[in-house]
């Protein structure tokens, strides 16, 4: 895992953000004021790995919960946006399409950053978004079905950077604590363990972690739950270990 906890462009001055690295996958946030923020707790190299999360999310004003990367070559900005504020972070993006997965459908936007900060400095690049239109704080993100649905939308990525579960707000106030893991893998347990061909694992029968997806309609992996948990049906597509 890592970690980013920064504090970005309070150009202003009158901003206030708190990041609070905990144990594991945990941290907490607040901010108030004006200013950009943003913090969160991942991974230092994205993949197509399922990612659970938790969390107790209260935002006021602009504010979102989302899966959070980059990649370079080319440079690309993502979000998959699991709840937000009072604005709609993709609010003038270019739609290009839906993906269902995970007891939802998410919109998908590309959006275009001109001169603006970056992993590499201030450049010229692209936003890509999926926007879950139930608005949740908690469960599994499989990115593999995401990556997917971006590539048939003709969405290019390239070779990722850090990928996290982070907490932004923008001229805003509000506070959240998340923890972060990934799901359970049988293919060894790796992070990177490759979306859901790791995830399936060659039909390994390691049972799914708590808040793990357990089942749904082309779903591959874990059928089953660890002790503590049991495979409750959200909807034909989604099981989740609960």
């Amino acid at each position: 895992m890592i970690t980013i906890s920064s504090i970005i462009l309070t150009t202003d001055g009158g901003g206030n953000a708190k990041y609070t690295n905990e144990a594991g996958g945990q941290y907490s946030a607040s901010c108030s004021g004006d200013g950009n923020w943003v913090g969160g707790k991942g991974w230092s190299t994205g993949t197509s790995r399922s990612i659970n999360y938790t969390a107790t999310y209260n935002p006021s004003g602009n504010s979102y919960l989302s899966v959070y990367g980059w990649t370079k070559n080319p440079l690309i900005e993502y979000y998959v946006v699991e709840s937000f504020g009072t604005y709609n972070p993709s609010s003038g993006a270019t739609a290009m399409g839906s993906v269902t997965t995970d007891g939802g459908t998410y919109n998908i936007y590309r959006s275009q950053r001109v001169s603006q900060p970056s992993i590499i400095g201030t450049a010229t690049f692209y936003q890509y978004w999926s926007v879950r239109q139930s608005k949740r704080a908690g469960g599994t993100v499989n990115m593999a079905n995401h990556f997917s649905a971006w590539s048939k939308a003709g969405l290019t990525l390239g070779t990722h950077d850090y990928q996290i579960v982070a907490t932004e707000g923008y001229f805003s106030s509000g506070s959240a604590t998340v923890n972060v893991g990934a799901a359970a893998s049988g293919g060894g347990g790796s992070d990177t363990g490759g979306g859901t061909g790791g995830d399936a694992g060659g039909g390994s029968t390691t049972c799914g972690a708590k808040w793990a997806q357990c089942g749904g309609t082309g779903w591959a992996g874990a059928t089953c739950c660890a002790s503590s948990s049991t495979c409750k049906v959200a909807n034909q597509y989604y099981s989740q270990c609960l």
